[in-house]
């Protein structure tokens, strides 16, 4: 007999600005943990798991607002105030990010290379017992959720490094499932969609890199959500502009490091009206609980 009638997701609100992070209960009541944002969002996700076997921690990518609280853990006292079964991820390695012939080497790429990626490689031998590179494919059961792997890194994919190599995957329960794009911007999206647009359809997405300079609406398209659910601070969620923040820049530069497609939240909403998608979780409203 399980010890949950419902299998739920919490959507955790945003302790730290515009962090992910997500918590499945299981029926059996083990854990799930996808990202867990900054030092500063632990505490909160340390509420939600509650002690609780962590059968699976996903970590999307490299980013300090994703897994900067996963690496604190384990630099800290090696992740003792949790119970890890096994972690999943697939990153560039270090050396992949030596490459100067990718798009706005000096700036972005550089950046990227020095964000989270060599704390992450440096606590990985802490917990390398239970790490499992993760690819296209691989299907990850824990109780009755069922997690397909959609898309992992590409080496060819340079111009935004770190949100490109975001995990995506499809998590499947009974009775519903749930999409999660990480960041991923608009050249992974057009890949995603080339790969796996006839496995994309899910009941409820998490919007891909906040809402903004994400998948193109093909890709929600493809989706066909019936919920959404957005890891955005009020200014993010309600920005002015079709292109947020990227309004105003110069498009001729724009082209040349191949950000010329970045979009802003208000044109991304835009997109789900026309999809018809009448829920949204938003994290600036705090926690969500959503059953499964």
């Amino acid at each position: 007999m399980s010890i949950n009638e419902k299998t739920v997701l919490y959507q955790l609100t945003e302790t730290s600005e515009f962090m992910m992070s997500f918590v499945i209960i299981t029926k059996e009541d083990n854990a799930i943990v996808i990202d867990g944002g900054r030092p500063l969002d632990m505490p909160l996700l340390k509420k939600y798991v509650g002690g609780r076997h962590i059968s699976a921690w996903i970590l999307t990518h490299a980013h300090i607002d994703h897994i900067s609280g996963f690496i604190d853990e384990f630099d800290k006292n090696q992740a003792a105030d949790f119970d890890i079964g096994a972690v999943y991820y697939n990153f560039p390695p270090l050396n992949h990010t030596e490459d100067p012939s990718a798009p706005w080497y000096e700036g972005f790429f550089i950046d990227m290379k020095d964000e989270q990626l060599p704390g992450f490689y440096k606590v990985l031998p802490l917990f390398e017992d239970k790490a499992h590179i993760v690819n296209k494919g691989d299907i990850i059961e824990v109780d009755e959720c069922k997690i397909e792997i959609l898309y992992t890194w590409h080496p060819f994919l340079k111009s935004n490094l770190l949100n490109d190599s975001s995990l995506v995957f499809k998590v499947i329960t009974p009775n519903k499932s749930v999409l999660f794009l990480g960041d991923l911007g608009p050249d992974g999206g057009d890949v995603l969609f080339y790969e796996s647009h006839k496995n994309l359809k899910a009941d409820i997405v998490q919007m891909a890199h906040h809402g903004h300079g994400c998948v193109s609406m093909e890709v929600y398209a493809e989706i066909m959500p019936e919920a959404c659910m957005w890891c955005c601070a009020d200014w993010l969620y309600n920005e002015d502009e079709d292109l947020g923040c990227f309004d105003g820049l110069d498009s001729e530069e724009l082209y040349k490091i191949r950000q010329i497609r970045m979009r802003g939240t208000k044109l991304t909403r835009k997109w789900m009206d026309i999809l018809g998608v009448k829920t949204h979780y938003v994290t600036k409203d705090g926690t969500n609980r959503i059953e499964l």
